[in-house]
C-alpha cells in the first residue's frame, strides 16, 4: 500500500471538518457584528417620550444608591465624589456614604451619616463632628436629591429638546441615551450656583424607563485658569431598603 495515498486519505477528513468549523465561526462572527451596528436614531425611541416617562418613575424613588462625580469647575460645589445611600419619607431624609470634599483648595475624604435633620462628619480623625442640616446644605444638600420639585426628577422632567441619540449599557443595564439642555432653575436643587442654562446627558434604562444617569456639562468661566466642568449622577438599587442609623 503507498503510504503517501494512505496519509492524505487519513487527513482528509480532518481538514474538511477543520474548513467547517472555520465556515461556522466566520458565519457567526458576521452575523453577530449585524446585530451589534448601532441603530440609527430615527428607529430609536422618542427622546420626549423616554424623559416623561423618566421623569414620572423618578419622582417615585423612595430610596437608592447613588453617586456624584465631579469633574473640572463646578459652580458652588464642594465635592468632588459623594458614594452613598439615601432614603426619603416624605420631607425626612437619611443619606450614608463616603465625600471627597473640597474646601480652600485642598481636598478631604469624609464618611458622613444624615439622619434626624443632622450631619455627622468623620474627616479622618475616627471621630464625628455634628453639622446642623441648615449648614450641612453647605456642604451638599442631600434633602434636594430625591425631591420631586428640586432634584433628579425637576432635572428630567425640564429637560428641552430631547433626542434619544444610542443604546448603550450602564453597569449592565441595558439603557438608552438622549441629549438635551436643562434651565438652571431646574437644575438650583443639585447645583444651586448654576447661573446657565447646560447640556445634559440621561441615561434610561430600557426596561422600566428608569433614571440610570444623568451629566450634565458646565462651561468654564473667564480667566486663564478656569475648566469647564460636568456633573454626573448616578443611580442604582433603586427603592431597595435603606437603613440609617446615626453613628455610635
Amino acid at each position: 500500500m503507498d503510504r503517501g495515498a494512505s496519509y492524505d486519505a487519513g487527513m482528509l477528513p480532518r481538514r474538511i471538518l477543520i474548513a467547517m468549523l472555520a465556515a461556522v465561526a466566520l458565519l457567526a462572527t458576521g452575523c453577530t457584528s449585524d446585530e451589534d451596528e448601532p441603530k440609527p436614531t430615527d428607529q430609536l425611541p422618542d427622546g420626549a417620550g423616554l424623559v416623561e416617562d423618566a421623569a414620572k418613575r423618578a419622582a417615585e424613588i423612595t430610596s437608592t444608591h447613588f453617586t456624584v462625580a465631579v469633574t473640572g469647575e463646578v459652580p458652588g460645589m464642594a465635592v468632588d465624589a459623594i458614594d452613598g445611600d439615601i432614603t426619603r419619607d416624605g420631607e425626612s431624609v437619611a443619606a450614608k456614604g463616603t465625600a471627597k470634599l473640597t474646601a480652600m483648595g485642598g481636598t478631604a475624604e469624609a464618611k458622613f451619616v444624615l439622619v434626624d435633620g443632622t450631619l455627622h462628619l468623620d474627616l479622618g480623625s475616627g471621630q464625628y463632628q455634628q453639622i446642623p442640616e441648615a449648614q450641612a446644605a453647605m456642604v451638599y444638600d442631600f434633602s434636594a436629591v430625591l425631591d420631586p420639585e428640586r432634584g433628579i426628577a425637576k432635572l428630567i422632567s425640564s429637560v428641552r429638546d430631547a433626542k434619544t441619540v444610542a443604546e448603550a449599557d450602564v453597569n449592565g443595564t441595558p439603557v438608552y441615551q438622549i441629549k438635551g439642555t436643562v434651565g438652571k432653575d431646574a437644575i438650583a436643587g443639585l447645583v444651586p450656583k448654576a447661573d446657565a442654562d447646560v447640556p445634559v446627558t440621561l441615561w434610561v434604562s430600557k426596561e422600566g424607563k428608569l433614571p440610570v444617569k444623568a451629566s450634565t456639562e458646565f462651561p468654564a468661566k473667564e480667566g486663564k485658569d478656569a475648566k469647564p466642568g460636568t456633573m454626573t449622577v448616578t443611580l442604582s438599587k433603586v427603592n431597595e431598603p435603606v437603613t440609617v442609623e446615626p453613628p455610635v
